[in-house]
């Protein structure tokens, strides 16, 4: 998505293909329970359930299985959809800040000892902490000389006075964009037609949408516990098209018990050093997720039971760089006018459109914005006119 398609007269079709395979697992084949997710109060909770090999330590499977949350004073709250699942969803956003709270899980088949019940340990409510700021910056232009770093850089500030001082945070994205070429032609199969468009083209405008792939940590220790300030969380090239003509994210952040985040940095750094998740020693990394038969197996995970709290902001177009500003000139393919053999039904069910006349053809991706990812899914919320 960050870069034009080169167009081949070829087609793109003929690249290789990529088959699904899921391995038949048997159950005395499970290693350890790997649960995953947070009791989150005030909002909607998300919960999975996995195993991993007991060699290895790699995830294999999703294991499928009951999970509700209950607080202490026997009160619970079950998934929006009953039955047994690998992935749960739990409103609790009517939940009491004031109570302590825990998670149940009940598989429907055992996993590494035999056993199907296991619960977290009570967990009161980590206080939400303040996201005091969220700011961007990026090296500025000067004439004649050129950019060290093309990179856009996001920061936070959080803090949260008489907090742990351990925050976890995650981040939304999403962006409006458009295609390097604007098309005038358009070739409709359903009557095997070349036309003209009468306006901007319906596929002209998208938007897209991206998730943290990991929660980000951090500890305020030096600063007496309470705040972060100016914490580097995130930044990606400026010449990537989330930056062509807006940007917004949205943060998510809340406080952790100083046991969670030694246990989520520990995680953090064996994975990195190994590349699983869970291959460190099990005794290195103790969760706090138990076996109700056994106290003894090993479960990776650790259920935290926190407030939320966000923060968004837009990042205009204006900390943009186009590929004609990277790279001097604007290298956007041709277009083609002879299809050689090809009908132009043939044409557009390879990928090839219609750009500025009834005898140029590009790809797709050149003139279409669904061809680079997008959706035409605007949110409800977005402040521009564009459709």
């Amino acid at each position: 998505m960050k870069k034009l398609a080169i167009i081949l007269l070829a087609v793109a079709a003929l690249s290789g293909c990529v088959y699904e395979f899921t391995p038949e697992i048997l159950t005395e084949d499970l290693g350890g329970l790997v649960v995953e997710g947070d009791i989150i109060i005030g909002d909607v909770s998300y919960f999975s359930l996995s195993s991993v090999e007991p060699l290895s330590g790699a995830k294999v499977a999703p294991v499928r299985g009951f999970v509700w949350v209950e607080d202490d004073s026997g009160q619970e709250y079950h998934p929006a959809v009953s039955g047994a699942s690998s992935t749960f969803e739990i409103d609790m956003t009517k939940a009491s800040p004031d109570r302590k709270y825990r998670l149940r899980i009940q598989l429907g088949v055992p996993v590494a000892g035999g056993h199907t019940n296991y619960s977290s340990e009570w967990k009161e409510v980590q206080m939400a902490p303040n996201i005091d700021e969220i700011s961007y910056s990026f090296e500025p232009e000067e004439y004649g000389k050129p950019l060290l770093d093309k990179n856009i850089h996001l920061t936070l500030s959080l803090s949260s006075p008489g907090g742990s001082g351990c925050f976890r945070w995650d981040y939304e994205e999403i962006w409006e964009f458009h295609p390097e070429m604007m098309a005038t032609w358009y070739f409709d199969p359903a009557d095997n037609r070349k036309k003209m468009y009468s306006g901007i083209p319906p596929l002209y405008y998208c938007w897209s949408y991206a998730y943290s792939t990991q929660a980000g940590l951090a500890i305020a220790k030096s600063t007496g516990g309470e705040r972060i300030i100016g914490y580097e969380f995130y930044d990606f090239d400026r010449r990537d098209l989330r930056l062509q003509l807006l940007y917004y994210i949205k943060l998510k952040a809340r406080n952790i018990s100083e046991e969670c985040y030694e246990y989520l940095h520990t995680i953090e750094v064996n994975s990195t050093n190994t590349g699983s998740l869970t291959q460190p020693d099990p005794s290195q990394i103790v969760g706090n997720i138990f076996c109700d038969d056994d106290p003894l197996e090993v479960v990776y995970g650790y259920i935290e039971v926190s407030r939320m709290v966000y923060k968004s902001i837009y990042i205009p177009n204006s900390a943009y760089i186009s590929p004609k500003e990277a790279i001097g000139e604007q290298e956007l393919p041709p277009p083609v006018s002879n299809l050689g053999i090809m009908t132009p039904l043939e044409a557009w069910e390879n990928g090839m459109r219609l750009y500025d006349s009834p005898n140029s053809w590009v790809a797709a991706s050149c003139v279409e914005c669904t061809a680079l990812g997008g959706t035409k899914n605007k949110p409800d919320f977005w402040p521009t006119n564009s459709e």
